[in-house]
């Protein structure tokens, strides 16, 4: 080959890689932001209010069905579900249209409500009738009814290990479902009145939040038994993990705070106050914000971790309680 033909072609492959990586840059660039949206359901209010992350404001409010009250996000954002114990129903809202799509029958007292990580699976605890409701989303349809302890309340999903964990209130213990069998594999003993619940990020340590006894209850899930047990502030709520699994919040109702644990040694290590009655609580995908919804007032707390510190108070509707997994991730 001449020279000046092969140094042409030396010449011409950064060019080209240069285009490539510049029109890439491009593509990129017109790719929509993935949306970071917290959905808080007010109950006296019958509806969810639908808060922008970066910019905390109130963007939507989404009619619901009758005193909505949990709420469950899918790994993807696309599906919110939303649990309404006085119309007996949940609805089904899309994450990207912000409407709510279907509703479904969901028993006589649905409150806590869970889903695994693409949707397609939805758990109903229902408060009167002691069971929890398989529902496929596909389908429309309750494949299975799980029986579990008295007045079942907060739940969650480890998609990892296919398990499915229970509050039984009235029976002040913790049920461990195998989701692949959908049998009962324990009923693990914890405080006074198991409401919420929290999972770490490895699946390795659960935390039952025990409303009468003001304390949390830390189980080992693979010894399936009671490990320790914290004291936190009175009648405390819910409860989440930051997502570098240092520290556990938790709404204390009757003293407006949130708990903050270190869970390296279980201590607390801060009380922060947020508004009126503190009930759901949950925290944003980067671990920077907390975001607490207080009954009493109708408003959101929303803490900086950095500092612990609360940096805006957004008025969301009357009731605002947001019972669950209520950030999409």
């Amino acid at each position: 080959m001449h020279a000046a033909t092969l140094w042409l072609c030396n010449k011409a492959v950064p060019v080209r890689a240069a285009f490539f990586i510049l029109l890439v840059s491009l593509l990129g660039a017109c790719q929509p932001t993935p949306r970071h949206y917290a959905y808080i359901t007010n109950q006296l209010a019958n509806t969810v209010s639908v808060i922008d992350i970066p910019s905390l404001t109130v963007i939507k409010q989404i009619d619901a069905g009758d005193a909505p009250a949990g709420v469950a996000v899918s790994g993807d954002g696309k599906l919110i579900f939303v649990s309404n114990p006085d119309s007996m129903d949940i609805s089904v809202i899309d994450g990207k249209a912000l409407t709510e799509r279907y509703r479904l029958p969901a028993g006589d007292g649905p409150v806590g409500i869970a889903t695994n990580n693409d949707g397609s699976r939805v758990y109903i605890a229902d408060w009167y009738r002691h069971y929890i409701s398989v529902v496929d989303t596909d389908k429309r349809a309750v494949l299975q009814q799980i029986t579990v302890g008295k007045s079942p309340a907060g739940m969650v999903v480890d998609n990892a290990a296919q398990r499915l964990y229970v509050a039984n209130r009235d029976d002040n213990n913790v049920s461990i479902i195998d989701l692949a069998t959908h049998t009962v594999l324990a009923d693990v003993p914890v405080g006074k009145a198991p409401f919420g619940l929290a999972l770490n990020k490895n699946g390795k340590r659960l935390y039952s939040v025990n409303v009468q006894d003001n304390s949390v209850s830390v189980i080992d899930t693979g010894q399936r038994r009671l490990i320790d047990t914290i004291t936190v502030g009175e009648w405390p709520y819910c409860a989440v993990v930051s997502p570098d699994d240092k520290f556990l919040y938790v709404t204390n109702q009757d003293e407006s705070t949130v708990a903050k644990i270190a869970l390296d040694n279980n201590a607390v290590i801060a009380m922060i106050d947020v508004g009126n009655t503190p009930e759901g609580i949950d925290i944003s995908a980067d671990g920077r914000y907390l975001l607490v919804a207080n009954w009493g007032d109708g408003t959101v707390s929303v803490i900086d971790t950095t500092d612990d510190t609360l940096i805006q108070t957004v008025e969301t509707g009357q009731g605002s309680r947001a019972f669950g997994n209520f950030i999409t991730p």
